[in-house]
Formats: C-alpha cells, sequence, structure tokens
C-alpha cells in the first residue's frame, strides 16, 4: 500500500540507545531500511501473536542477521522503531520492552 508521502521516522528511546552503540556502518544500514519502511511502511511483514501489530524489517550486516521492529500510526503518518538488535535473543527483547508498555 505505497501512499507515495513519506512517514516520519522515530526512535523509542531503547532503540535510539541501541542505535547509538552500533558502528558507524551498521548505523547507515539501520538509516537505509528506515528510509525504505518511511517510503512504504507495509513492505515488510506484520508479526503474530503477542506482537500483532508490530512489523519486522530484516536486513544483515557483516554476516549477521539482524531485525528492526516498528509500529505504524497511520492517522500521524508516523512509524515507530522499537528495536534494532541482532537476531539473537530479538523476540525475547521485544517481549520485554512491550511489556514494559
Amino acid at each position: 500500500m505505497k501512499t507515495g508521502k513519506r512517514y516520519a521516522v522515530i526512535m523509542a528511546p531503547a532503540a535510539h540507545r541501541a542505535y547509538k552503540k552500533l558502528d558507524g556502518a551498521l548505523q547507515e544500514k539501520v538509516k537505509s531500511a528506515a528510509r525504505k519502511i518511511a517510503e512504504d511502511p507495509s513492505i515488510f511483514k506484520e508479526l503474530r501473536g503477542p506482537f500483532k501489530g508490530i512489523r519486522s524489517c530484516p536486513f544483515t550486516h557483516e554476516g549477521t542477521d539482524y531485525r528492526i521492529a516498528y509500529r505504524v500510526n497511520e492517522e500521524q503518518q508516523r512509524i515507530e522503531i522499537l528495536l534494532v538488535k541482532s537476531r539473537e535473543n530479538f523476540y525475547k527483547l521485544l517481549s520485554k520492552l512491550l511489556k514494559q508498555h
């Protein structure tokens, strides 16, 4: 459902803290993925079960699989990045983050 207008992208505090710890090349990959998400938020699949309403953007950096978990707010034309992390323990940490909200 490409709308032609870009969504604003914000990072939740926990996601931003994690992002700042990434090396420069990995930060660039995250920025590139965020631009792709902003152009068409529905491009990546929606998660199921307890993660309903959250989408996951997978990408690889130097042989490691990463995920960006994000939520789309259609009314505000905004995307909130909830978590940026390697695939290892990603869903466990996402679950923990959601329980805090």
